[in-house]
């Protein structure tokens, strides 16, 4: 009995020493052998770095969260411990190990940013205010450009669940018009002629080609070459429609050609590439290509700009989102010069440097959930200068109540007062905070503001609404160049449900700016 009791406590330790081992074991492998850096940035992140020793007060409070971000990031055994558990919830329970998407047979995979999941349900709607600002802004972008004889085109892209509606999870269940349907409804009869819908043309090449694969990635986003294919002949047809000449090719002048490259995946993201493979096609022409083979290897340069040996064709400028990028080597085949840029903005200084035939721009449909048309191209400075002067409904007024913005310790700028009762601002990239303020109903917010600026820049005015609490230069932020020296710049904001202070950058590059004056009006819609 003795003896069996020995033993039994020596199990007991045994285990106990065991279990002891396991856990320290990933910590141990975090000082001596962490994980490679290129294991987290597949994640489209770079890990966190490791804290300093703590030198102030404020750095040792912030000390314990630095350090648990560095070693969630380098914690040992970190890659296999998710890709375990990525492969089981995936693979094994058909559930999305990430809330970043949702999982569907196949696996097939969708995202939730952007509020995807609820504008596919059309538990997002818009609101009657924001109907009638898209209705109105795209309409004030057309009248800009047919004042200046440009033609202009705005396409929406469906979302992968709009197509493959039977692979998206049962549990999220339609309520309501999605908000491409109700744009196009309060369009009305012609909407056709002011949003193109590239949905009917994506539906009708799943049919087409369904015997070939699927027209979207099955583990992506995005569209594949089918789909982008199917794209582009409906927005060249709508362009064809517009400027004489442009025709979109037919299918047989491309070859559909099978490739191992996984191109637009989340199984890299996972850990799961090797046991997570989708079919794939490159579109290749057959046609002699009119551009030069550099253009091809930067199709997913922010700015690209594509230039035809035919000099005869037309011209044309291109605002696009991530759907945009496989629609590029396709739509500069039919324009002697293509400006594409993957941006949100409708750049009216680049529209009037490059006076193209027709500006196109071309987002995908969550994006009516994640940006906010918050300027037209009507409201010049001159006219904001003329609305700003007419108004007596002063909604801030000074400088006294700015201050930097401290969320990000790495990028806080210095703010001191200067001798004549202006700021001067050593700007690193923070930007400064401005008190909240009511807007009054049936009106619109605009800023003015004096400063100095050691270059020609950009400056950046952002904002929060009720449904987004975070800024977004992207998609919720105007901005104005800036020439070095003294500037006024006016602001004009038609953003319904602003919400919290705005954030103003003076320039978005590093140096000595001196702040003279800032106000803020309102003016009626």
């Amino acid at each position: 009995m003795p003896h069996a009791l020995a033993n039994h406590r020596a199990a007991r330790l045994a285990l106990s020493a065991l279990f002891c081992a396991a856990l320290a074991l990933p910590g141990l492998l975090a000082w001596i052998a962490p994980p490679d850096a290129a294991s987290i940035e597949r994640e489209f992140r770079r890990p966190a770095p490791k804290p300093q020793a703590p030198s102030s007060l404020a750095s040792a409070l912030a000390w314990p969260r630095a350090f648990d971000a560095w070693f969630s990031d380098h914690y040992g055994l970190r890659a296999q411990l998710i890709r375990g558990n990525n492969a089981l919830r995936l693979l094994f329970f058909g559930e999305s190990p990430t809330s970043e998407i949702v999982a569907g047979p196949g696996p097939s995979l969708f995202t939730t940013r952007d509020r995807a999941v609820d504008v596919f349900r059309g538990a997002d709607p818009f609101s009657e205010r924001e109907l009638a600002l898209w209705t109105q802004i795209l309409a004030d972008r057309r009248a800009w450009c047919e004042a200046r004889g440009v033609k202009y085109v705005f396409a929406i892209a469906p979302n992968k669940e709009t197509i493959y509606p039977e692979r998206f999870p049962a549990r999220f269940d339609k309520i309501g018009p999605t908000r491409r349907e109700q744009l196009l409804a309060h369009l009305g009869a012609g909407s056709g002629a002011q949003v193109l819908d590239l949905t009917p043309a994506v539906r009708a090449s799943r049919d087409e080609f369904a015997a070939q694969g699927d027209v979207y990635f099955q583990l992506g986003t995005h569209w594949n070459d089918y789909g982008a294919f199917a794209a582009y002949r409906a927005l060249v047809e709508r362009v064809g429609e517009l400027v004489p000449g442009v025709k979109p090719r037919s299918v047989d002048e491309f070859e559909f050609a099978p490739t191992d490259f996984q191109d637009d995946t989340w199984a890299g993201r996972l850990y799961l590439e090797d046991l997570l493979v989708q079919p794939n096609v490159e579109l290749r022409p057959r046609f002699a290509s009119g551009l030069d083979e550099q253009f091809r290897k930067n199709l997913k340069a922010i700015a690209l700009d594509a230039q035809h040996r035919d000099a005869n064709l037309p011209r044309a400028v291109v605002f696009h989102d991530s759907m945009g990028e496989k629609l590029r080597p396709l739509l500069a085949e039919h324009f002697s010069r293509c400006m594409f840029r993957w941006e949100s903005d409708f750049d009216t200084a680049l529209i009037e440097r490059e006076r193209p035939d027709v500006v196109i721009q071309v987002f995908v449909e969550r994006a009516l959930a994640a940006f906010s048309l918050s300027t037209s191209p009507l409201d010049t400075q001159e006219r904001c200068a003329q609305e700003f002067a007419a108004s007596s409904q002063v909604l801030l007024r000074g400088l006294q109540a700015l201050e930097p913005d401290r969320s990000n310790s790495a990028r806080v700028d210095r703010l001191q007062a200067r001798g004549d009762g202006g700021l001067e601002l050593q700007y690193a990239g923070g930007g400064l905070l401005l008190p909240e303020f009511e807007v009054p109903a049936g009106a619109w917010p605009v800023l003015r503001v004096e400063f100095d600026a050691p270059a020609d820049g950009v400056a950046l005015l952002e904002f929060k609404t009720a449904r987004f609490a975070e800024y977004s230069r992207r998609a919720r932020g105007v901005q104005r160049p800036t020439a070095a020296g003294a500037n006024v710049l006016y602001f004009k904001l038609r953003v319904p449900a602003l919400r919290g202070r705005l954030r103003l950058h003076p320039g978005l590059a590093e140096g000595l700016y001196g702040l003279r004056d800032l106000e803020v009006r309102a003016v009626s819609e």
